[in-house]
């Protein structure tokens, strides 16, 4: 009986020590550093010029019910950028601000929420125009003025994590590309 006793505080010890522990450092940059790159792939120009040609070529997908169907401009910023953001966003939330982490945390939150703003908002704008088939120039005109309005701001957020994430990768001997 007493086996089995210390057995039981030993699982429970072990347990204890493993849930306080947090997240790893190579977790914390992938969550909070590397997911990142969603926002610079959908924050860009270029997206726009490729969902116009494929709102051109009537060929914007999206999942509905587990089939691919036919979908707006809107539909798919939405799923795609919108709901990706969100995600990453909810995961860098989820992590534990411990320590020498915490900073780093706070500076992806940071980067997630302002793209996430911009994206539930000048984006479904924009889509919108492209679903209503607005003249192109006008289209243009708002896509040059929400990377004008959001280039300097993405940017000073993007700063910021890199002057954390760097330095705690390194400290924790994790390989980054600079």
């Amino acid at each position: 009986m007493k086996k089995i006793y210390y057995i039981k505080c030993l699982l429970l010890i072990a347990l204890t020590g493993m849930v306080s522990c947090g997240p790893s450092p190579k977790k914390v940059v992938a969550q909070t550093w590397l997911n990142t790159n969603n926002v610079t792939t959908y924050y860009s120009p270029k997206f726009f010029n490729e969902l116009m040609e494929k709102k051109a070529k009537n060929n914007i997908t999206v999942y509905q019910d587990g089939a691919v169907i036919k979908g707006t401009a809107v539909a798919y910023v939405q799923q795609y950028v919108i709901a990706t953001i969100d995600e990453n966003l909810k995961k860098v939330e989820d992590l534990s601000a411990k320590g020498d982490n915490k900073e780093l945390i706070d500076a992806s939150l940071e980067v997630f929420r302002y793209s996430s703003d911009v994206f539930e908002n000048e984006y479904l704008d924009i889509a919108e125009m492209i679903d209503e088939e607005k003249p192109s120039e006008e289209i243009m005109s708002a896509i040059d003025d929400l990377f004008a309005k959001h280039d300097g701001e993405m940017q000073i957020r993007f700063d910021r994590l890199d002057s954390c994430a760097i330095p705690y990768a390194e400290k924790n001997n994790i390989a980054i590309i600079k």
